[in-house]
């Protein structure tokens, strides 16, 4: 049997009930406010710039990125490409051929200066897609410039495809003259 007395009901039951109340109702506020703050991703030429910088540093390390260090490689790289390319080194194997270019690079191999000078640059971005241009190398060595297609994956930018844009032979002009 309960027995009223004073404020005693209200102060023992109700206050800590309200005030409970009053802390799942801020939390579901607060809750809300969080969800509703977008998630910014990087963007597509910072993506590339990272993924150049680790993938020069793991070949350089003597490893193999795609094997090596798989969980990162997929970090960057949309799955459709990382199985096409899983099947192409499966079939060139099967077939007792080694690759003869780094898809990555387009190159049989890479400079040691390409590591320490690596800039991207996005030229287009719509909706899920952008194109960026790679350039690997510095002023004084041969340069490597690379087209990437990117496509924005389980929110983050992955690369869809290479090509090479442009391969400049160290000492020569990026504006040969005519005579």
């Amino acid at each position: 049997m309960l027995i009223l007395k004073g404020k005693f009901l209200i102060s023992k039951f109700l206050a800590p009930l309200g005030a409970a109340l009053m802390v799942l109702a801020l939390a579901w506020m607060g809750s809300e406010q969080v969800q509703a703050a977008p998630q910014r991703q990087p963007a597509p030429d910072a993506v590339a710039t990272e993924f150049y910088g680790w993938y020069l540093d793991t070949l350089a390390a003597d490893q193999d990125p795609l094997s090596d260090r798989h969980a990162t490689f997929n970090n960057y790289v949309a799955r459709e490409l990382t199985a096409r390319l899983v099947e192409r080194l499966n079939t060139r194997l099967v077939g007792g051929r080694v690759p003869d270019t780094d898809y990555f690079l387009q190159s049989s191999g890479y400079r040691s200066d390409w590591r320490r000078h690596v800039a991207a640059t996005t030229v287009r971005q719509s909706g899920a897609g952008a194109d960026v241009i790679v350039t690997l190398g510095g002023e004084e060595g041969a340069k490597r410039v690379l087209a990437l297609a990117m496509v924005l994956e389980a929110g983050s930018w992955k690369i869809r495809q290479v090509v090479l844009a442009e391969a400049r032979p160290a000492g020569s002009s990026p504006d040969p003259s005519t005579i």
